[in-house]
């Protein structure tokens, strides 16, 4: 992934897909240059409608923020179970930061 984000941030990310995703995202680039975006036909609102169709009340916000709260949950959990409060402190900053780059900012 390498794209303008939220606040035009830029996001760049390399991860391994399984073979099917990989296949519809060659057929999303398909006749499409570097700079286009791949998602063209998908906004906020269509994304929110669908979204809402399959929990009432769910937005790509809610969903958003739920990942960045239990990725900070089970950091957490993982590392703060012993130490004094400075390692505690360099644990959640970490954590904290991990988030941010999760949330793209």
């Amino acid at each position: 992934f390498d794209f303008l984000g939220k606040d035009s941030i830029q996001y760049v990310n390399t991860v391994e897909v399984e073979p099917l995703v990989y296949k519809a995202i060659g057929q999303f680039q398909a006749g499409k240059s570097k700079t286009d975006d791949l998602f063209d036909e998908l906004d906020t609102s269509k994304l929110n409608a669908h979204l809402k169709e399959l929990v009432p009340g769910l937005t790509a916000k809610v969903f958003r923020t739920y990942n960045a709260s239990i990725t900070l949950d089970e950091m957490l959990s993982q590392e703060t179970k012993d130490g004094d409060v400075t390692q505690k402190i360099v644990v959640y900053q970490k954590a904290n930061k991990e988030v941010a780059i999760l949330c793209n900012h």
